[in-house]
């Protein structure tokens, strides 16, 4: 049965102290089989926390202060407010249904229990009040699960809700106005956002994304499945929200895994569409560049499952950005997978007969040893400086300047190039008879063209 869960770790999901030592009563009493004296705590500690929940609320909602206010005034008169918290509570949609009605319960039995009615409670019912107190009310943060949603949303106009772009001052501002917030609350405070994404305020629209970033970014299981239902799922064929789409991947990479097939379909469109319409201005260190979307999908599944869902536009990605540090990255961290699209390309660059082609590879590698170096074989970096000395005998004069230099501004991929060529001399230099009609050793290659010696 659910309610034989562990006591001991109920109680310390109570965050508050003093809630948590009245419990703590309570299960020495059902421990001792005083089950009368379980159940009265249990219900002195619930209407006390309600209390001081309530009390949180009342802070930024009207209606719950009108609550508060009453209640206190009746128990500090020594009134019984029990039933008019819980019917209030209720009216106002402060609680739901579901736990108004246990808190209707839970009064029938604590009145049974400490009067003289000839109820006598067994251990099964107090243990069912202990379990459901807690776990309903005493280990969650906040009574309602509409009114805090509405206070966040009424907010999002103001044009300093969050002071700057940074992710993650962002997440830390979204942790903090989602603290007091009901778990059961998320769905309908991420389908809320979304709403405003469109808004004709650009205030409420560029919070909202904001926000729904920063939920994102926290990785927690109920948000991420929020997000992933009331986003993705539910808005991935529309347009509109292409950009949000990416953003949020972006982020966090596990809103991809259990998405129905017809929602990745729709997802690699919106994926390929940015890589398509990317440019050079938008920087790769923004959420909404598709490069990190692919890169975040990735860090989150296989290799063979990234190349079966993203293997067409990750080819575009690197034709497009083949000298992106970006892209170097994410080859570098999914060699098994990428290598074998990311390797060719990149040959071919740097052994174009186009000297456009060429020189625009030999002009950047510099600035790329460390993360290809790090990427490629041994062989692959001898295959590259091969072909990189092939373009310099076509007129290629960026490449000639390389070569010319033997090398020297690239020392990560010379040094695994001759590694591979003096632990494979009869292939080598079978490779470059082919490649460049070079037919001495291959001790001579390295003399010639990649050491000073």
């Amino acid at each position: 049965m659910a309610h034989l869960t562990d006591m001991e770790e109920l109680l310390a999901t109570i965050p508050t102290a003093d809630i948590r030592d009245y419990m703590r009563e309570a299960m020495s009493c059902y421990m001792a089989g005083a089950y009368r004296g379980s159940v009265v705590l249990s219900y002195i500690a619930l209407f006390d926390d309600l209390l001081a929940k309530l009390s949180e609320l009342a802070r930024v909602n009207a209606g719950a202060k009108v609550v508060f206010d009453e209640a206190s005034k009746k128990k500090s008169d020594q009134d019984v407010f029990e039933n008019f918290l819980i019917d209030q509570l209720t009216s106002k949609a402060l609680l739901s249904g579901l736990d108004g009605a246990f808190l209707t319960t839970l009064r029938i039995l604590r009145n049974k229990s400490a009067h003289p009615s000839g109820h006598k409670p067994s251990a099964e019912e107090a243990r069912f009040i202990f379990y459901e107190t807690i776990n309903r009310f005493l280990s969650r943060p906040i009574l309602s699960t509409t009114q805090l949603v509405d206070e966040i949303i009424s907010r999002l106009a103001n044009s300093n809700f969050f002071p700057n772009q940074d992710i993650t001052e962002i997440k830390n501002i979204v942790a903090t106005e989602t603290a007091n917030l009901h778990a059961e609350a998320l769905p309908q405070l991420v389908a809320k956002l979304t709403t405003s994404v469109l808004s004709a305020d650009n205030n409420i629209a560029a919070n909202a994304i904001r926000f729904l970033l920063g939920l994102a970014r926290d990785s927690d299981v109920n948000t991420t499945k929020a997000i992933a239902s009331k986003v993705i799922e539910s808005k991935a064929d529309d347009p509109a929200y292409g950009d949000l789409v990416v953003q949020l991947l972006s982020a966090n990479g596990k809103l991809f895994i259990n998405l129905t097939p017809v929602c990745v379909g729709r997802v690699r469109a919106i994926i390929s569409s940015r890589i398509d319409s990317v440019t050079s201005a938008v920087s790769e260190s923004k959420l909404i560049h598709p490069a990190n979307a692919l890169a975040s999908i990735a860090r989150e599944i296989s290799g063979e499952d990234l190349i079966k869902n993203y293997g067409a536009e990750l080819e575009k990605l690197i034709e497009k950005r083949p000298y992106s540090q970006h892209t170097i990255k994410l080859v570098s961290d999914n060699k098994d997978k990428l290598i074998p699209i990311y390797f060719p390309i990149l040959l071919a660059n740097a052994g174009s007969s186009t000297y456009d082609t060429a020189n625009s590879f030999a002009n950047i590698v510099d600035s790329l040893d460390i993360g290809l170096s790090k990427a490629l074989s041994p062989e692959q970096c001898f295959q590259l400086i091969t072909a990189t000395s092939n373009a310099a005998n076509w007129g290629a004069w960026s490449s000639a300047a390389l070569e010319s230099a033997k090398y020297s501004s690239i020392p990560g991929i010379r040094a695994k190039a001759i590694d591979h060529i003096n632990s494979n001399t009869s292939s080598t230099e079978a490779y470059l008879i082919e490649k460049l009609n070079f037919h001495e050793s291959a001790e001579k290659f390295i003399e010639s063209y990649l050491t000073n010696k």
